[in-house]
């Protein structure tokens, strides 16, 4: 893939280039915010004054890359290597990083307004809306008066965590994730992700949600348009009248799945068992027949 073509992608609403090879190529003044870039060789790659804000870096090659007046608020640089990356006028104001970023020897985070990732991070009054959080260890993290609106923390331990006063409205949970004793997810406003979950209304736009167990789930109503579904297992789920606008349903389990009156424009179908059983055909597919 080219700077070109990963532009183009984009433009059409692809999001996910992960693991990409684009080392030294020239995406100065690029726009690619939000875009999921984990693991992508990116050395001595030109994003300059580019608009990259809540990027996905994560265990991304950065080294000596050219980052001058990059706009990366927001973004996810955990793991990721900045070494010998020019830095200069960059905005990586609320991003998170860890133990494993490696920046600049002359580079200091702490000072740009970054947040540190860690069991024991100070995260009050933090911005980190959608911030995925999986299996993140923060067992013992200050996020007392934080804004964790739509946040995945499936998996994530806040087993101790100062929680007090923080917006965790439409943040996504699981049967792992670990609260403590006295904290009620429910009246948190929490989203629970598993097998007959109640969330009809509930807006996961663009969640992630590849491989989850969401059978006989109620997602009525629902804002689902560009999630990720897939290999979901959405057996006997209601649908109905859910916006999955370019959801991605490939490999999906859609059987005795309610889908009446569901927005599906241009949402990717491929592989999917259908609510009838079949496998998905842009054939024999009919939408009023769902």
């Amino acid at each position: 893939m080219d700077a070109n073509e990963l532009l183009t992608l984009y433009a059409q609403g692809k999001r996910n280039f992960t693991k990409v090879n684009l080392s030294e190529a020239h995406l100065s003044g690029a726009n690619l915010s939000r875009a999921t870039m984990r693991d992508a060789k990116l050395r001595e790659v030109s994003f300059g004054a580019a608009y990259l804000r809540a990027i996905d870096l994560r265990g991304a090659d950065l080294r000596g890359a050219d980052l001058r007046g990059a706009y990366f608020r927001g973004a996810d640089l955990r793991g990721t290597d900045l070494r010998w990356a020019h830095l200069a006028g960059a905005d990586i104001s609320e991003a998170v990083y860890n133990i494993q970023t490696q920046f600049p020897d002359d580079f200091d985070p702490k000072a740009t307004r970054a947040y540190s990732i860690s069991p024991q991070a100070y995260l009050s009054n933090a911005y980190l809306r959608k911030v995925d959080f999986r299996w993140a260890k923060l067992s013992e993290a200050d996020l007392s008066g934080a804004y964790l609106v739509g946040a995945d923390l499936r998996g994530a331990d806040l087993s101790r965590a100062k929680l007090k006063d923080a917006d965790l409205s439409e943040a996504l949970y699981d049967e792992m994730t670990q609260f403590g004793a006295e904290f009620d997810p429910g009246k948190a406003g929490l989203y629970f992700m598993g097998p007959g979950t109640l969330v009809p209304e509930a807006n996961l736009s663009r969640a992630r949600l590849s491989g989850v167990d969401l059978s006989r789930a109620d997602l009525a109503k629902a804002d689902l348009s560009w999630t990720d579904f897939s290999r979901a297992n959405l057996r006997e789920a209601i649908l109905k009248r859910a916006n999955l606008r370019c959801a991605n349903l490939m490999g999906a389990n859609l059987q005795g799945a309610r889908l009446k009156g569901a927005i599906l424009d241009e949402a990717d179908f491929r592989g999917a068992i259908m609510p009838d059983g079949t496998t998905y055909s842009k054939q024999n597919f009919n939408l009023q027949s769902i």
